[in-house]
C-alpha cells in the first residue's frame, strides 16, 4: 500500500510515526513545569523563559534543512521596511511537511495543556491558521525593530497571548548579533537579551507592554541567516464570540420536515443498532 492511500485512509507510516512521537519532550516538560513555571513568572523585565538543549537536536536539523534556498519560494513574504528586512512563510503556506509536523506538534493538545500550567491561562488554544508564525528567516544586514506585536486575530474571534520561537542556528557567534532584546515600556536599554543560538527557545506573553525585537542589523556572514520556528497562542474573544451568530435553519421542505417527524418518533436504539449491523456487514465484506 503506497504512502498515500496510508495517508487517504487516515494511518501514519510507521517511520514517520517515530519520528513525531520525539518531536517534543513531553516526559521532560512535565517532570520540570513546576520549575519552569517559577522562572517564566520571576523573569524580567516581564514573564519570559529560555529553554536550552530542550530539543531532540536531529529534530531541529531535519526542521532547520526544510528552510528553503537563496530563492523564496511562492506563498512566503519578504519584508524590506524601515521597520524589518526578513522573510517568512505565510503560516504553513509552503511550509515542508517535516518542519510542518513539528509545529502541528508544538499544538498539540499535551503541550497546550503544559502551556497552560507554566502561564496560568487557563483558556489558551491553538491557532488553525498559524497567522503570522511559521518560518521565520533573517539574513545580513536584516533586523527587527523593537515593537509591541499586535493581539486581535485578523480572521477568527481569538486574542494572541503568547510567542514561542524555537531557534535553529548551529554555531552562531553571538557577535553576528540577532539576539531577541525583551524591553520594558520607557526602557532605554534591553532588560533581557536572548542570542539566537541552537535548541533554544524561548516564551514570553503578548500585551502591549511586553515590546521586543533585535533592532540592529545583523553582521552574519553572507551565506549564514537568522533561523526560527514560531508559534503564537491564543485565548478565545468573548466579545467576538457575543457578536457571532448560531445555525439558523429555515422551514425547510415539508418532505423533509415529515422525515425529520417521523424519525423523532423512533428509539434512538433503533438507529444504533440499524448502524452496528451495517458496519458488521461492511466488515464482512472486506475479509471476503
Amino acid at each position: 500500500m503506497s504512502a498515500a492511500t496510508q495517508a487517504m485512509e487516515g494511518r501514519v507510516p510507521p517511520v514517520f510515526d517515530s519520528e513525531i512521537a520525539r518531536m517534543i519532550p513531553f516526559a521532560r516538560l512535565v517532570a520540570d513545569r513546576h520549575a519552569i513555571a517559577a522562572r517564566y513568572r520571576a523573569a524580567s523585565p516581564y514573564p519570559h523563559v529560555v529553554l536550552d538543549d530542550l530539543f531532540d537536536p536531529g529534530v531541529l536539523d531535519r526542521v532547520a534543512a526544510d528552510f528553503p534556498g537563496e530563492v523564496t519560494p511562492a506563498g512566503w513574504v519578504k519584508y524590506d521596511t524601515a521597520n524589518e528586512i526578513k522573510r517568512t512563510s505565510r503560516g504553513l503556506i509552503g511550509v515542508p511537511a517535516y518542519a510542518n509536523a513539528f509545529l502541528w506538534q508544538l499544538c498539540s493538545e499535551p503541550f497546550l495543556a503544559w502551556l497552560r500550567e507554566v502561564t496560568g491561562i487557563e483558556d489558551l488554544v491553538a491557532d488553525p491558521m498559524f497567522h503570522g508564525g511559521g518560518m521565520h528567516e533573517s539574513f545580513r544586514g536584516g533586523w527587527l525593530n523593537i515593537h509591541a506585536d499586535w493581539t486581535q486575530h485578523p480572521h477568527l474571534p481569538l486574542l494572541r497571548r503568547l510567542n514561542l520561537i524555537v531557534y535553529l542556528n548551529r554555531d552562531w557567534d553571538e557577535d553576528w548579533g540577532g539576539a531577541l532584546e525583551l524591553w520594558a515600556p520607557g526602557a532605554t536599554a534591553a532588560g533581557a537579551r536572548v542570542a539566537p543560538l541552537f535548541n533554544r527557545a524561548v516564551l514570553f506573553p503578548t500585551t502591549a507592554e511586553t515590546l521586543h525585537g533585535f533592532p540592529d542589523a545583523m553582521r552574519c556572514p553572507p551565506d549564514r541567516s537568522r533561523r526560527s520556528v514560531s508559534v503564537f497562542y491564543w485565548s478565545p474573544d468573548p466579545d467576538a464570540v457575543k457578536r457571532g451568530a448560531p445555525i439558523t435553519f429555515l422551514p425547510g421542505r415539508r418532505s423533509t420536515r415529515l422525515k425529520a417527524f417521523a424519525r423523532s418518533l423512533v428509539p434512538p436504539i433503533a438507529f444504533s443498532l440499524r448502524d452496528g449491523l451495517r458496519n458488521a456487514l461492511r466488515g464482512g465484506r472486506r475479509e471476503a
